[in-house]
């Protein structure tokens, strides 16, 4: 925050030492003359005293403490070796534990955080297989983590475990909304679009899922030159 202030200061300082004094005072020059001097000296205040604040309000952070790169990277260091060292303790307690689903989801989501997508892929596998298999967010979190693991690729495995999450809640729009997309990478449009007709149709006014669908569909159907109305809502087919 600091470092922020001081830098905006610096720069305010610097904009009218270098661009605005010079050309003082500004009644020298009549008309267009005089407007283009007024002008230049609001453009100038506009960059250096509203739009580069209102720049770092958007993209920095005015709370993070100043850091130098060396000590940033030091910070990154120990964060990761933190992080590690809690991986190493939930992999020893799980050794003598095996059976603990809570402590199998805190590794896995460690293991995903960190972008082993793969360690945490196995990690979910485990915590399906000693909790309760109708807790759909051990499916939505295999799933995800997959879909990751594979650059958004939605795989065979992946998809297995969306359709587990609508044999226990068959109307789970967001299972839905990814075997559409699975339809589409497996270049089956059609599919894809009456899987989502069908969502469009059960998923009132309110619900966010709803914005994405109708951007999906308008896409579709921009692609296929067809009118999405002609294609029949089909309901997805859970596992049984």
């Amino acid at each position: 925050m600091v470092l922020f202030l001081t830098t905006l200061l610096l720069l305010t300082i610097g904009a009218l030492s270098l661009f605005i004094f010079p050309i003082l005072p500004l009644n020298r020059g009549r008309g267009k003359s005089k407007k283009g001097k007024q002008l230049y000296i609001c453009l100038v205040f506009f960059l250096f005293a509203v739009f580069v604040p209102a720049l770092y309000g958007r993209q920095g952070n005015m709370l993070m403490p100043d850091y130098p790169l060396a000590a940033r990277d030091t910070l990154l260091a120990e964060e990761n070796t933190h992080r590690m060292a809690r991986v190493r303790r939930l992999e020893k307690y799980l050794e003598l534990t095996p059976n603990d689903e809570i402590v199998w989801k805190q590794l896995a989501q460690t293991y995903r955080s960190a972008g082993y997508y793969d360690k945490a892929a196995t990690a979910y596998r485990n915590a399906i297989e000693w909790g309760i298999p109708e807790d759909i967010s051990g499916w939505h979190a295999l799933a995800e983590t997959l879909i990751q693991a594979n650059n958004g690729k939605i795989t065979g495995e992946a998809q297995k475990a969306l359709e587990n999450v609508l044999r226990y809640r068959p109307d789970d729009p967001k299972a839905i909304y990814f075997l559409g997309l699975a339809r589409l990478q497996n270049k089956e449009p059609q599919k894809a679009l009456a899987l989502w007709r069908y969502l469009e149709q059960s998923l009132s006014a309110e619900d966010p899922w709803l914005t994405v669908i109708h951007e999906r569909i308008s896409t579709l159907q921009k692609l296929l030159q067809v009118d999405p109305r002609t294609i029949k809502p089909q309901a997805p087919v859970p596992l049984h």
